[in-house]
């Protein structure tokens, strides 16, 4: 097992088992995610920018709303706009209808499609979360203290923990992956039903008739709900 994979997966869920002792309940998968999507988008406007292959991707695929938005955010605008130049230039020859244009229009339509539906930082984004957490469910096949690890997270988002399934499923045997969902599943459950008592606490705190009752941690019940079903953020260091 390669250790370019398992060394951030372990530091990912010995960052959430100590951050939970501080009160501060993060998906350790979100917090993979996140360090891979600040990597990559602090990369793309360093030294890939001027890499020719970086370069052929980026015109092709382009970048989601999001992640456009985040290249903003940086103030590195002069390497950005090195790179929306070749952009535009490669949506400029994929327009251009050639001495065919009833045919050569259909093929643009099709090209301009995967453009506008594509994005360069999130395929890279997926490609190496993909691989970690097919490294996490390697990791718990064969590794004790990881299966500690794993069973003293305090919860995983849901997205991600469909995904932790999956990618145990596939590698495990019947009888191990029964092993496997008994332990991340029944911890995985107990939170969701304590996130759902939370909820509707919260939900009866404004009948009149539970007014003068306390609270109960029920007053972020909806945000945190919304990174469970969503997805946690981490905060900024």
């Amino acid at each position: 097992m390669e250790q370019i994979y398992t060394i951030p997966v372990n530091m990912a869920f010995e960052e959430s088992i100590e951050a939970s002792k501080e009160g501060v309940h993060i998906c350790p998968f979100c917090r993979m995610y996140d360090s891979l999507e600040k990597e990559e988008t602090e990369l793309i406007l360093g030294a890939s920018m001027m890499e020719p292959d970086t370069r052929i991707k980026t015109n092709e695929s382009g970048f989601c709303p999001d992640h456009l938005m985040k290249l903003f955010t940086m103030g590195k605008r002069l390497p950005l706009a090195l790179m929306l130049e070749s952009h535009l230039d490669h949506i400029v020859n994929e327009m251009k209808c050639g001495i065919f244009p009833a045919k050569s229009g259909a093929s643009a339509a099709k090209s301009l499609r995967e453009i506008s539906d594509g994005c360069y930082i999130c395929d890279r984004i997926e490609h190496n979360f993909n691989l970690r957490v097919e490294a996490a469910a390697l990791l718990w096949q064969n590794d004790p203290a990881f299966r500690e690890k794993t069973a003293a997270q305090h919860h995983f988002c849901l997205d991600h923990f469909v995904r932790f399934l999956a990618a145990a499923q596939e590698r495990m045997s019947k009888k191990e992956f029964a092993e496997f969902y008994k332990t991340v599943g029944a911890a995985e459950a107990e939170y969701i039903a304590s996130l759902r008592d939370d909820v509707s606490w919260f939900c009866k705190k404004f009948d009149y008739r539970y007014t003068d009752e306390p609270w109960n941690g029920a007053k972020d019940a909806p945000e945190r709900s919304a990174a469970f079903l969503k997805g946690d953020t981490v905060p900024e260091k």
